[in-house]
Formats: C-alpha cells, sequence, structure tokens
C-alpha cells in the first residue's frame, strides 16, 4: 500500500478523534479520542510528534509520543510517553503501525529524546526495542488500627490553585530525592487537577495550612493513585484523615502509592508493609545518543534486580483512560 506518514495538522483532529474511536472498543467510552485531544492542551505537546498515516485521502493511523520529564538516579532526562497508538481496524496487520513507531523514534532522536516509555503488548514493542519490568508498582499498606494520632489538627480538602502548585512540586522533590525512576511532573495546575470525571484531585489543608496533595478513586476512596505530604507528621495526619474515609468493616488497611525509601517513611512513626509489583508490559526504549550507554548500563541493572526499578504515576490526563 502506498500511504504516508506525516505529522497531524488541525484539519486532521476530527478524523483523528473518531480513528480512536473505532479502534479502541473495549468500554462503552472514548477514553483514548479525549486523551489525545487532553494531551495536545499540554504546553510541551509537539506536533511534530502526533504522527499520522493517510491512504488514499483517508486517516487510517495515529501515533502521539508526549514530552514528559522523567527522573533517573537523580538526573533529569528529556523522555517520551508513547501513548496512544491506533490503527484503523480495517487497515490492521499490514504494518501501518510499525512504521509510525518506527517514524516516530527517529523524530524523537533527532529532537534529543532519549527515552520512550509505554504502557503496551510486550511480544509487539519488544520488536522496537522495548524492555519490559522497567518499573513497578509500589505500595506501602498501614494497618487501620495502627494509624493513630493525639493530634487535635483540622485536615481537610479544597479545590487545587495555581499558587499551590511549587509547594506541590518542592514536595514530591523531597519524596523522590532517591527514587530510581520517576515522572516529574508539571509546574502548570493543568498537571494536577485531574479531568477524570471519576477522579477527585485536592490539595490538602492542615489548620488551614496547606499540608499536601491527593488524587484518588471518587467511587472508591481506597484507590490513591497520587500523594504527597510537607513532611512524616502531615503524612501521618493525612492517613488519619483517609482512614476515616474507608468502610470499617471492608478495609483493613490503607495503601498509599508512596516509595518505601522516602524520606516521610523515615519518622512516620507507625507499622506498614510494602507490596510491589511489576508486569512485562511496563516498557521502555532507549533512544540513540549521548545518554544512550548511560541509560542502557542503568536498565540492565534493573533486569538483574541491581537497582530498584523506581514508580511510574501516569499524568492526570491518563485518569481519562
Amino acid at each position: 500500500m502506498n500511504w504516508t506518514i506525516r505529522q497531524e495538522y488541525p484539519s486532521d483532529y476530527y478524523a483523528i478523534t473518531e480513528l480512536h474511536a473505532l479502534t479502541f472498543s473495549y468500554s462503552y467510552g472514548m477514553g483514548e479520542a479525549v486523551l489525545v485531544n487532553m494531551l495536545r492542551a499540554r504546553s510541551t505537546f509537539d506536533p511534530e510528534l502526533s504522527l499520522v498515516c493517510e491512504l488514499d485521502g483517508q486517516i487510517v493511523g495515529h501515533i502521539l509520543f508526549t514530552p514528559q520529564s522523567i527522573r533517573i538516579q537523580g538526573s533529569t532526562y528529556h523522555a517520551l510517553i508513547l501513548s496512544p497508538l491506533a490503527v484503523h481496524p480495517n487497515y490492521q496487520k499490514q504494518g501501518i503501525g510499525s512504521a509510525l513507531i518506527h517514524a516516530g523514534h527517529l523524530r524523537a532522536s533527532h529532537k534529543g529524546f532519549v527515552l520512550s516509555v509505554v504502557l503496551g503488548h510486550p511480544h509487539y514493542y519488544v520488536r522496537f526495542g522495548y524492555q519490559g519490568k522497567a518499573w513497578m508498582d509500589e505500595q506501602i499498606r498501614i494497618p487501620l488500627e495502627s494509624i493513630y494520632t493525639d493530634h487535635t489538627a483540622v485536615v481537610r480538602e479544597r479545590r487545587i490553585e495555581q499558587g499551590d502548585i511549587p509547594s506541590f512540586a518542592r514536595m514530591w522533590d523531597h519524596m523522590h530525592v532517591s527514587s530510581s525512576l520517576a515522572l516529574i511532573p508539571g509546574q502548570s495546575i493543568l498537571d494536577w487537577i485531574s479531568p477524570g470525571a471519576g477522579t477527585i484531585s485536592s490539595a490538602l489543608l492542615i489548620d488551614e495550612k496547606l499540608g499536601g496533595y491527593i488524587r484518588y478513586s471518587k467511587t472508591d476512596p481506597e484507590i490513591i493513585s497520587f500523594i504527597v505530604a510537607q513532611d512524616s507528621h502531615s503524612l501521618l495526619l493525612i492517613a488519619n484523615y483517609l482512614k476515616q474515609k474507608l468502610n470499617p468493616l471492608t478495609a483493613s488497611h490503607l495503601s498509599l502509592p508512596l516509595p518505601a525509601a522516602s524520606f516521610l517513611l523515615e519518622r512516620f512513626g507507625t507499622t506498614f508493609d510494602v507490596n510491589i509489583s511489576t508486569y512485562a508490559e511496563y516498557m521502555v526504549k532507549v533512544m540513540e545518543g549521548p545518554d544512550r550507554s548511560k541509560l542502557h548500563n542503568h536498565f540492565s541493572a534493573v533486569e538483574e534486580g541491581n537497582i530498584p526499578r523506581g514508580s511510574i504515576i501516569w499524568p492526570v490526563e491518563f485518569d481519562l483512560c
């Protein structure tokens, strides 16, 4: 087939949205279609990394690489999130997806990006140089009966304000200073307020002073996807507040997505377990460039178990999927 791979243009937006609606049929919604439109609103969005495959005037494929800063062993790198990739159902298994991936990798390398991250099918993406089990899910599980404080501080949630963001960024930075891998949140209010209708994202006030940030499921407050706190004492007060949201008849623990090595837990003052899991779908690809050898050594050490994997908390836009 004689197709053309090119960057997207505004005139393609409708066709791309329709393509994703046709391709991703696993739910009743339009997660990927809306996700693409939200990612376009990012200040870092690069239309040259949003590629389409055009065949006889029809958009039959689309891939999006979103710039995302990542911290690896204390250093910051220019990375990308590969998501989504769609090929029209009538044109799958004909090489269009492969052509889009190769073209995207080439452009990304020329632009100086050093790493691509994808949550994808391992048997497919390994063909393009992706390595699985590159990061992990890490949760601390605190028995509810051990969450206790005799302090009378009042903890409450409020809507996030732009002035909160520098404090959130400092909290995140302190929490991940020892992390081997983590996505770095942006500096805009759009990077902290979730667009997902089923997700609550709030500033946490302790005695009316900013003490933390949380993102969790509106229907199931046990599911917390992101949390930061000012210090260990603030975390304990916040944990006590969150405990009140849980059903004591069904919940025995509070699970928080925190690295076990975080300074927040050094003086936490209560017992907890650590749950770690990883999957072949957690994939990265090291791009060509001056950092290639250093990053290859890092992920080789991760694969051999010599370096902790680190964990990834997806940006707020991915709450849509």
